[in-house]
């Protein structure tokens, strides 16, 4: 009867450090898709607000982005409305964004992984300007 206990257990220890083991891997796998994640996210979000930055002083008047936060990993699309004219913002955004590309121009990322676009236009109202914003990266 000794022999059967101690077989016994031995089963569940065995069983025991299994489970334990498993729950371990799992938990190592979880936190390293985790750390990918937000390290991609935070990669996103740099690189985005470089290349879409926000017009001074501008409105926001839309925002939507699909993932953690705007101009993160997923889409996003930003409304901006200002009562410069359409011209003053559009040499201010191929300026702005120009340097930008200058000082970025050997760095695979930036363009890699991102997906930059912006259009100036007239507001509706017929005052100011509306800028739309839209950034993909890593979707």
């Amino acid at each position: 009867m000794d022999h059967e206990f101690s077989s016994n257990d031995t089963t569940w220890r065995s069983l025991l450090k299994t489970i334990r083991n498993t729950v371990v891997i799992i938990v190592l796998v979880i936190t390293l898709i985790v750390i990918a994640t937000l390290s991609i996210d935070t990669l996103c979000y740099n690189t985005l607000t470089l290349r879409l930055p926000l017009y001074p002083d501008a409105e926001q008047i839309m925002a939507r982005h699909n993932f953690l936060r705007q101009f993160g990993m997923g889409e996003t699309v930003i409304v901006l409305q200002t009562e410069d004219t359409p011209d003053v913002v559009r040499e201010w955004y191929g300026r702005t964004i120009g340097e930008t590309a200058q000082q970025h121009e050997n760095d695979p990322f930036f363009y890699g992984f991102t997906s930059a676009n912006w259009s100036v236009t007239r507001a509706e109202d017929g005052e100011g300007t509306q800028i739309i914003l839209s950034g993909v990266c890593a979707s």
